[in-house]
């Protein structure tokens, strides 16, 4: 009797102490384009201002981050991981204090790859992350299904701008030039101890 009482409260206590569970968004969409030609699109550095229609702009703050600002004005902070030209693959996270209305998650690690689809090109948009509230009993908006209907909304969104060739006029007026002139500029400015495009 006492071990049924005693298994019995364990079983009960693992139920109650159950926290965040990892969550997952796999999209994929073929695009009428070359994959080489989408790749280009994809690998640029802040490029993503170009095609998502949910970001309005990004700026390098360094060779591997890079701040995103959506369309209600939050920002995100993505890191690049790796950029491989041969697998047409950019693995990313992101960093920092993740703010809750830019995307309700506490951590996210992401891969878009292209690949060539006879003429056409197919793009795989994977992510891994974990609900905004790290606890037991999250409050309304930082939950589980919160999470993943915000990563996949972004996830899909992003993946039908590249589809329809989206050009994001307002993001390439705002960022584009300047953009280029950090990549261009980056290694003098190293030398010189700046960090201009911060």
């Amino acid at each position: 009797m006492k071990w049924s009482l005693l298994l019995i409260g364990l079983m009960s206590a693992n139920a109650w102490a159950h926290g965040p569970t990892p969550q997952k968004t796999d999209e994929s969409i073929q695009v009428n384009a070359a994959a080489d030609a989408v790749w280009k699109r994809v690998s640029a550095a802040c490029g993503i201002a170009q095609w998502h229609p949910q970001v309005t702009a990004c700026v390098a703050v360094n060779e591997k981050q890079q701040k995103i600002t959506l369309k209600n004005g939050k920002q995100l902070l993505q890191e690049i991981d790796e950029v491989s030209a041969a697998d047409m693959t950019v693995s990313y996270r992101l960093s920092g204090d993740i703010d809750l209305e830019a995307l309700p998650v506490s951590s996210l690690n992401g891969k878009i790859k292209v690949a060539a689809d006879g003429a056409n090109a197919k793009v795989t948009w994977t992510a891994r992350y974990y609900r905004a509230f790290t606890g037991n009993e999250p409050p309304a908006g930082q939950d589980d299904e919160s999470a993943k209907s915000a990563v996949d909304t972004f996830v899909k969104e992003g993946l039908q701008g590249l589809k329809d060739g989206r050009q994001n006029a307002a993001a390439a007026g705002n960022t584009g030039w300047r953009n280029k002139i950090c990549v261009a500029m980056r290694p003098v400015f190293k030398t010189l101890g700046m960090s201009v495009c911060a």
